[in-house]
């Protein structure tokens, strides 16, 4: 009697462990091969190409707080280019708005310790496009920072490399409750011009 309740709970182990390598293995075939999306490269504008050197979506959990000295080692970022086309622009004033869309973030990262900002570069000079914080994500779409012709620091012939960056901020106080939490959002890029 022992022996055939043995190897009933034996049968019925292998058959729960074939079910579930079937349901792993299209779960695992699912997520790699079902949907074929290319997330490194996109276009948002036709008159700015804008390459994605990681995604163009964000999708983040918070970790540690880091001091602001350790906010360009340890900072979470997606770095893109811009590369505006120079025969559209010409002679127009132009401004190029950086943004983040449908945006979801936690009600917990919506204080001054969740913190982000948006750097370009055009090849020399470094410019600080928007900074901000938790508090200031009260929309499902916000516009971090313009380039623009009228303020200088746009030209149409030039190409951006752009950093966003997020980060918690350490404070000395209790962060706990803010560690683990989730924001999510897509870089926009949009143009707009005039003569």
């Amino acid at each position: 009697m022992k022996f055939r309740k043995m190897i009933f709970v034996l049968v019925i182990a292998a058959s729960i462990i074939f079910v579930g390598m079937i349901g792993s293995s299209y779960a695992y075939y699912t997520l790699t091969g079902g949907t074929n999306l290319d997330v490194t490269t996109g276009t948002f504008d036709s008159n700015i190409s804008v390459v994605f050197n990681q995604s163009q979506y964000i999708n983040l959990k918070t970790g540690v707080p880091i001091s602001s000295a350790d906010v360009d080692t340890y900072a979470s970022k997606s770095v893109f280019t811009l590369v505006p086309d120079s025969a559209v622009f010409g002679d127009y004033e132009a401004a190029v708005n950086i943004g983040i869309t449908n945006i979801v973030i936690d009600d917990a990262l919506k204080v001054a310790d969740f913190n982000y900002d948006l750097n370009c570069n055009d090849g020399t000079n470094t410019i600080n496009l928007g900074s901000g914080t938790g508090e200031s994500i009260t929309d499902t779409n916000i516009i971090i920072g313009t380039l623009s012709t009228t303020n200088s620091t746009f030209n149409a012939n030039n190409t951006y490399t752009c950093t966003l960056r997020f980060w918690l901020l350490e404070t000395g106080a209790d962060q706990n409750a803010l560690m683990n939490k989730k924001f999510s959002g897509l870089i926009k890029v949009s143009s707009m011009y005039k003569k």
